[in-house]
């Protein structure tokens, strides 16, 4: 009775254990850790100073003002360029849909009118940068398939490699994605294009916990046919700002450079 009774003790060890064992990563769980780690849920303010590269010694630097938030139950995120002073006031504003493609509308002062973006054309450069519209705003998982391919490391950092492909491949052929095992954090994401050959390598550096949140206060986005390139380093970021509700609507993007909450 004392073996049987130590038999089936060890059983149920046995089992709880293997209950209570994780279930192993999947592609698309992966690939979901990786966007919540580029998208903190908080709210935030954050300035942005993005530079364009055409050469070693041909530059264009704009600031930029960022907030993130939820409006209407869904996450949204606007960019407007607050200098110069030839471009202050330009602002783009995405909120992301689930299930479907995010809605996207974008100011220009000079044309003093806010147009919405296509989902056929959320892939158009930001103002002539290696970004383009969607990548200022958030990660697609929607209508690709994922796998995972072999590890490897970054940087000396071990890390998964996840490839998505997109239904539509009118842009990108596939986009393959490195992240830390460690963290979930973005290493790099590689863009092919619809020939299958490598396009574009976005990087994300200068990682730091900022108000209990990792932050990457450096994102550089790499065209490798054209060699020019593109970056921005986010500082003076705020996740407990008080963000006002108009900022996130379509119709107040005329006058969201004006807005105090980039004082």
């Amino acid at each position: 009775m004392r073996h049987l009774t130590t038999s089936l003790l060890a059983l149920a060890l046995l089992t709880a254990t293997t209950a209570g064992a994780a279930e192993p990563a999947t592609p698309d769980s992966l690939l979901k850790q990786m966007k919540a780690w580029l998208e903190p849920a908080k709210p935030s303010v954050r300035h942005l100073t993005m530079t364009v590269r055409s050469s070693a010694t041909d530059s264009v630097e704009w600031k930029a003002g960022q907030a993130r938030g939820t409006v209407d139950g869904g996450n949204a995120v606007l960019t407007v360029l607050l200098s110069p002073a030839d471009v202050r006031g330009t602002a783009l504003l995405i909120k992301e849909e689930q299930g479907k493609p995010n809605s996207e509308w974008l100011y220009v002062p000079y044309l003093r009118r806010v147009r919405q973006i296509l989902p056929v054309n959320e892939f158009e450069s930001f103002l002539n940068t290696e970004f383009s519209d969607s990548d200022m705003g958030f990660v697609n998982l929607h209508n690709r398939k994922v796998t995972r391919l072999s590890d490897g490391t970054v940087n000396g950092k071990d890390a998964y490699q996840l490839q998505e492909v997109p239904d539509d491949q009118r842009t990108f052929k596939r986009i393959v994605t490195w992240t830390a095992k460690d963290t979930n954090q973005p290493l790099k994401r590689e863009y092919y294009d619809v020939a299958n050959r490598l396009w574009k390598v976005e990087t994300f550096e200068d990682v730091a916990e900022i108000h209990g949140a990792p932050t990457a206060q450096r994102v550089r986005m790499d065209d490798v046919q054209t060699r020019y390139s593109s970056e921005y380093r986010i500082t003076d970021i705020d996740y407990s700002a008080q963000i006002p509700k108009e900022l996130f609507d379509w119709q107040h993007l005329p006058e969201s450079a004006d807005q105090t909450v980039w004082k």
